[in-house]
């Protein structure tokens, strides 16, 4: 989702199916080499339309939303929290790569997306050419603050959720009232019954363990919001320490969307890690 009207891009959309559900992929451009973007629960695959849109013309591009998410299914009519959550997810991500037929890719995950893709990457090695990490936490979250958020308060939980995934800069800014307002609304229909499955299982995922980490062999690019919590700050430092081959990259102006608070520089950060991989 995006605040302003999506740039045309020559996409092709398809439902992959996915573990028993129907997982919406769209596929842009082409090349030799794969781009799979996995997106932040609270947005969708749309968020990526900058770093698509400068990487399509050389590579294949694929975006998804998870299951749940977006325009995918949930599966079940009464999902079940181990589906929803961040190993089920987990296990979606390396079936539809394999659906896809991508048997190598570059990896771009924006929170729970990039909690995905260090599992595929430390379990699957050969699947991961590079992995880059946006907004990224290993710790537990804390389930009466999920149970909170999940359970679908309305306007009071939109106002809470809008400071955490937007940093101070871009939820000050008066040139972006009107951008913020589209994201309040945007929010405030992800807080419906409906959704609270899969955000409650998302959210309260069990964290990412520095054994884990330790064990991603992939380069990888680590991109932090200057405007980011301080929690997830002390989360993105540390698994520049616990993963062998990691940079740190700090945004300005951005808190835990940087695709959306700065599209730009995001853009930048990405495509540059990841032609410089491939020109490596």
């Amino acid at each position: 989702m995006t605040a302003e009207p999506r740039s045309e891009l020559d996409g092709r959309e398809c439902t992959a199916s996915v573990n028993g559900t129907g997982v919406r992929v769209e596929e842009v451009g082409s090349g030799e080499q794969t781009v799979v973007f996995s997106p932040n629960p609270f947005t969708n695959r749309a968020s990526f339309d900058a770093p698509v849109a400068a990487l399509s013309g050389d590579y294949r591009c694929l975006s998804y939303d998870h299951r749940g998410q977006g325009d995918s299914g949930f599966g079940a009519s009464q999902p079940s929290p181990d589906r929803l959550g961040t190993e089920g997810l987990y296990e979606d991500a390396v079936a539809l790569l394999e659906q896809l037929g991508v048997d190598s890719c570059h990896w771009v995950g924006s929170s729970i997306g990039g909690m995905v893709g260090v599992r595929v990457a430390a379990r699957h090695p050969e699947l991961v050419r590079s992995l880059v990490l946006l907004g990224f936490s290993t710790r537990r979250q804390d389930m009466g603050q999920v149970n909170f958020v999940a359970g679908g308060f309305g306007g009071l939980v939109t106002g809470s959720l809008m400071r955490g995934m937007f940093g101070k800069t871009f939820m000050s800014d008066p040139a972006r009232a009107e951008e913020r307002e589209l994201w309040r609304q945007w929010f405030a229909t992800l807080l419906v019954p409906k959704a609270a499955p899969m955000h409650r299982a998302v959210l309260g995922h069990p964290g990412t363990p520095p054994e884990l980490l330790a064990q991603v062999e992939a380069p990888t690019l680590i991109i932090v919001g200057e405007d980011e919590r301080p929690p997830l700050l002390d989360d993105c430092a540390q698994a520049q320490r616990d993963i062998p081959d990691a940079r740190l990259v700090t945004i300005p102006g951005a808190g835990h969307v940087i695709l959306i608070e700065q599209p730009d520089a995001g853009t930048a950060a990405i495509t540059e890690f990841i032609r410089g991989v491939d020109a490596a």
